[in-house]
C-alpha cells in the first residue's frame, strides 16, 4: 500500500480536528481541548517547532505524524544519542486500525525524516496501556528503554549507531 507525507497545512484541520475528536484517538492523545480553533491554536501556533504531517494511504488520508529533535532541554534528552527525533503517530480512520499499518507509517517516515536530516536515534513514547502501539513499534525496530510516568519509552537506533543504552 503505498504511503506518502504532506506536510500539515491550515487544509488540513478540519481533518486533523476530526481525528483528535475520534474515540480511539482520545484514549491515547490528549493535548488539551479538541475544537477546530484550540487545534488550530496547538498545531499552527508561531512557537510550534514540531512538524507535523498527514499521511496517506493509497490516496486516503489515513493519519497524522509529527517528528520533534530531542534537544538538551527535551525530557527524554538524557536518552538522545547524536541527532534524535521523537515521534508520535496517530491512525486517524478507525478502519484502518488494527491492520498493521502502524508498522509502515513508521518505518516510511522514518526513511523519509533520514533522507531530510542525519539521525542516530528516534524515541517514540506509547501509553503504557496502548499495547498496540507497543506491538506496531516493535514490529518496526523499536525497542523498549524505561517507562517513564505512564509511558513506554521505546528507541529505534539507525543502523550504522551502536546502541549505547
Amino acid at each position: 500500500m503505498p504511503i506518502r507525507f504532506e506536510p500539515l497545512t491550515c487544509a488540513h484541520l478540519p481533518l486533523l480536528t476530526g481525528w483528535l475528536q475520534q474515540p480511539h484517538v482520545r484514549a491515547f492523545w490528549d493535548d488539551g481541548e479538541r475544537d477546530g480553533a484550540a487545534v488550530e491554536a496547538h498545531y499552527f501556533g508561531a512557537a510550534r517547532d514540531v512538524p507535523g504531517f498527514v499521511f496517506f494511504m493509497d490516496d486516503q488520508a489515513a493519519g497524522f505524524i509529527q517528528r520533534e529533535r530531542v534537544g538538551a532541554q527535551h525530557e527524554f534528552a538524557c536518552w538522545a544519542l547524536g541527532e534524535t527525533y521523537g515521534l508520535d503517530l496517530l491512525i486517524g480512520e478507525p478502519d484502518l486500525t488494527g491492520c498493521g499499518h502502524g508498522s509502515q507509517v513508521i518505518r516510511a517516515f522514518m526513511a523519509l525524516t533520514r533522507a531530510e536530516v542525519p539521525v542516530n536515534r528516534f524515541l517514540i513514547d506509547p501509553d503504557t496501556a496502548n499495547g498496540r502501539a507497543r506491538r506496531a513499534y516493535v514490529k518496526a525496530g523499536f525497542s523498549v528503554l524505561t517507562t517513564v510516568d505512564l509511558l513506554t519509552l521505546m528507541k529505534l537506533d539507525t543502523p550504522d549507531q551502536p546502541s549505547d543504552l
